[in-house]
């Protein structure tokens, strides 16, 4: 069975963390880093993508997404096929050093990616965290996703 033009896409974008570590004594610490997605998904195929992470900052802070996609088959009139759904959790931690078991916020998200097409602005998502605790409440990360759903590159010949 060979699989159509429309049965693979490919999802492109990043997942961006910006956030803060309030500093008591010192200068407070940020991070503002984005990692690339990219990633090429076939019908119905649940696919985890591990590329994005874990992030930390400050020396006590750090965002950890879990991500998964499914490309969904294309169907008849006014069915939003070829669409990707992207779902997970985000989750925030603070304390002592990076590897804390702290965890303070945690979210799941849900994002759906139709079809991109030539100049077509991508998806864009947000998560904020926070950190709740009366200690730290001054803590946070904001997780943007920005995707595009596109139609693979033709492989090369031969």
């Amino acid at each position: 069975m060979s699989v159509m033009a429309l049965d693979i896409r490919q999802l492109q974008g990043t997942v961006r963390v910006d956030g803060k570590d309030a500093e008591v004594i010192g200068s407070d610490e940020f991070i503002h880093e984005s990692r690339e997605v990219d990633r090429t998904l076939l019908v119905d195929q649940d696919t985890l993508i591990p590329e994005v992470h874990r992030w930390t900052w400050g020396g006590e802070c750090r965002v950890e997404v879990d991500m998964h996609a499914k490309l969904f088959p294309a169907g008849g009139p006014g069915v939003d096929g070829n669409r990707i759904e992207i779902w997970g959790q985000t989750r925030f931690y603070e304390g002592e050093s990076v590897d804390t078991p702290e965890q303070e916020d945690a979210e799941d998200f849900f994002i759906t990616v139709p079809r991109s097409f030539m100049g077509s602005p991508p998806i864009v998502s947000q998560v904020d965290l926070f950190n709740h605790e009366t200690v730290g409440q001054d803590d946070w990360a904001r997780v943007t996703f920005s995707l595009k759903n596109r139609q693979p590159e033709e492989p090369p010949p031969g």
